[in-house]
């Protein structure tokens, strides 16, 4: 931020023009206009009042800013999110945490955790996966310390807290644990099935899930009230977001404590209900699914990822897919037999070993420091499936994937607000930022679509020929924003399950 009240004036004159640059930019907003104030600050034409006048001039200017506005929205939301309307059991009090998996995720979850000052175990099915996964742990820290994030003490102390293990007796005592093993709801519920019968009368156990229904695993165990969700996002120990999910029987205290939880760890949780996705990947398959038929009716990979990388996004959902792995859904669909290559591009990515970064090539090639380039072998063959499905082809300007991105996204966080599933529209806006990168500068999707005008996000849905939720339809009819709805429906999260 541009710090006003002679902030850019006075400190250049103390430690000299370049130190003062550094400093002031670490808040990563109004690059340009501190920039302008600093010079101001170094001129030697410009007198001490002219500077005083030159800063005050850019600070209203960055005031009035709608990305300002967005940016204290998001603020408040942030804060907010960690707040459950209704709430007042007391959580657990957290020493020790249990970590089921010691790969990536279940990895970052404990280095999250130590560093938080907690005693972790972690447990894997077998010694050699243990020593992988402390081995990956320790050369991460190594890191840390190497990148001066860390201390070498530091480092010391957290790796020292997590004790591997391959027995779940050493759990007797844990007062949390997390799961984080792959999605496969028949092993998940067998180790809920013996968390059951080794962790102590009110341990909270929890489900690193991305979209289970957590009452399923919930009752793989004789005590659903003690059983939540807890969506972590990849790398664990980084991604700020924690997707709290309250299962149906799920109690007050165990509740509090993930929420707790999510807070010792420095993550963001939020407090969201039960439904196939839960709130983040619900609405980001509307996102995924428009990129891919964007692709069918004339955009290829690099224009879609431009397209979305303008509007703000970190990255497009092309780059996305191929950041997270083309293998991660192809291998399923393949085994079921659902697969058609002649049809389908990921398919035929799959198919070709083609599965994103880990392999080097996706839909881009990428080179020695995973800079993508653009395939002609692929963007052929997105021709030839579009031919296949009798497709027009056009070129489409960026506004127009903009709005097919992001406007089906929208829809679906209303219809989940209408459901319940979230407590407030900016609860969703910080599972966005934090959790998928959207861009912040626009607070997140809730916000966005005020900013956009709801009639205007109506049309556009009609104009895409999707279906508008319920809740969109009477808000527009009332002339009233999603801010507004939500400060006079803040209620308590019901969550009823949808599956």
């Amino acid at each position: 931020m541009l710090p006003g009240a002679g902030g850019t004036q006075r400190l250049p004159r103390l430690v000299g023009g370049a130190a003062a640059l550094n400093f002031i930019m670490t808040g990563e907003f109004a690059p340009q206009a501190i920039i302008e104030c600093i010079e101001a600050a170094c001129s030697a034409d410009m007198a001490f009042g002219d500077g005083m006048d030159k800063e005050s001039e850019l600070f209203m200017q960055c005031l009035m800013n709608p990305q300002s506005k967005a940016l204290q929205h998001f603020f408040f939301a942030e804060r907010q999110a960690t707040k459950v309307p209704g709430l007042k059991a007391k959580p657990v009090k957290l020493k020790s945490v249990g970590v089921i998996g010691a790969g990536l995720m279940g990895g970052g979850i404990a280095m999250a955790s130590a560093e938080a000052g907690l005693d972790v175990t972690i447990i894997d099915v077998s010694q050699a996966s243990l020593d992988k996964g402390m081995s990956v742990i320790n050369a991460n820290y190594q890191r840390s310390v190497q990148r001066k994030s860390m201390t070498a003490a530091q480092a010391q102390a957290a790796y020292g807290r997590i004790r591997p293990s391959l027995n779940y007796g050493d759990l007797s005592n844990a007062d949390l644990v997390v799961e984080a093993v792959f999605e496969n709801m028949k092993v998940k519920k067998q180790i809920f099935g013996q968390l059951d019968n080794v962790c102590k009368k009110g341990c909270v156990l929890s489900s690193n899930t991305s979209g289970l229904n957590i009452d399923e695993i919930a009752n793989a165990t004789s005590r659903p009230e003690d059983v939540v969700g807890c969506h972590f996002f990849s790398p664990a120990n980084v991604m700020k977001l924690l997707e709290n999910v309250k299962g149906s029987k799920s109690s007050p205290v165990a509740i509090a404590t993930v929420m707790k939880f999510g807070s010792m760890i420095g993550k963001v949780p939020v407090l969201v209900g039960n439904c196939p996705g839960f709130v983040g990947n619900r609405m980001i398959n509307h996102y995924s699914g428009a990129a891919r038929q964007i692709m069918m009716i004339g955009g290829m990979p690099s224009t879609i990822d431009g397209a979305a990388e303008r509007f703000g996004m970190r990255m497009g959902p092309i780059r996305m897919s191929d950041l997270v792995g083309i293998d991660l859904f192809g291998r399923e669909r393949a085994k079921s037999g659902a697969a058609d290559t002649g049809k389908n591009i990921d398919d035929w990515l799959f198919a070709e070993g083609r599965y994103g970064m880990k392999t080097g090539k996706g839909y881009y090639v990428y080179d020695e420091k995973r800079k993508p380039q653009r395939d002609p072998a692929v963007e052929a063959k997105i021709l030839e499936i579009s031919k296949t499905m009798g497709m027009k082809r056009r070129d489409i300007p960026d506004e127009e994937v903009q709005s097919m991105l992001f406007l089906g996204l929208i829809n679906e966080g209303i219809k989940i607000l209408e459901e319940g599933i979230a407590t407030r529209p900016s609860d969703i806006d910080v599972v966005y930022v934090y959790g998928y990168n959207f861009p912040k500068f626009k607070g997140g999707p809730m916000y966005y679509a005020d900013t956009l005008g709801l009639d205007k996000v109506l049309a556009g849905l009609n104009d895409l020929q999707i279906k508008p939720a319920n809740l969109l339809k009477e808000l527009v009819a009332k002339k009233m924003s999603l801010a507004q709805w939500g400060k006079a429906n803040e209620r308590k999260l019901h969550a009823p399950s949808k599956l």
